[in-house]
């Protein structure tokens, strides 16, 4: 059992340290610094495109935004040659608009999906199967968007996964977001 165990543990984090190689592989702006990378994965990269950000309600602490998520796809073929996504041909596609709520108070945030608001756990490893972790990037960058100030800031959550507390979002993307 105990061997059973530390496996699943190793797998868990060679997985988390993938996603975060894997990201590594993609440019983290495009559009000089517009489009902020805040996902990616097989060659599609997700960008908050942060031109497009709406105040839809501004009564503190509670705000509504919403943001543009554009897909941009990379070049299959420039990957296999160079083993990065950077610096190579890429094509735009499609976009989505996401909104989120936020309490300034409480340090929490929900988005929508279709009619209902989901509220995001910051004490949660999320992954492509059980949720967007895309989630509270574009909510970062949106809110920093609307208003030149960090939301999450340096917010902890705890990971169940790492057994410890961890920043909702780590300082590199701060820089990404030029703040």
């Amino acid at each position: 059992m105990r061997r059973c165990m530390r496996t699943a543990w190793l797998a868990l984090l060679l997985i988390l340290s993938m996603a975060a190689t894997a990201l590594a592989n993609y440019p983290v702006t495009l559009d000089n610094g517009n489009l902020v990378l805040v996902d990616g994965g097989m060659g599609v990269g997700y960008y908050a495109d942060r031109s497009s950000v709406q105040v839809e309600q501004y009564a503190p602490p509670r705000y509504q935004l919403a943001i543009n998520v554009v897909s941009v796809t990379f070049s299959d073929e420039y990957w296999r040659s160079h083993e990065t996504y950077i610096g190579g041909p890429y094509t735009m596609g499609d976009s989505l608009t996401l909104k989120f709520r936020y309490n300034w108070d409480r340090k929490v945030i929900s988005y929508q999906r279709e009619e209902n608001w989901l509220d995001w756990d910051i004490n949660h490893d999320y992954c492509h199967a059980d949720g967007d972790p895309m989630i509270p990037f574009t909510a970062e960058a949106a809110f920093v968007s609307a208003y030149n100030m960090r939301f999450f800031d340096d917010k902890l959550g705890y990971s169940p996964v790492l057994k410890q507390y961890r920043r909702v979002i780590d300082e590199q993307f701060y820089l990404r977001l030029g703040i």
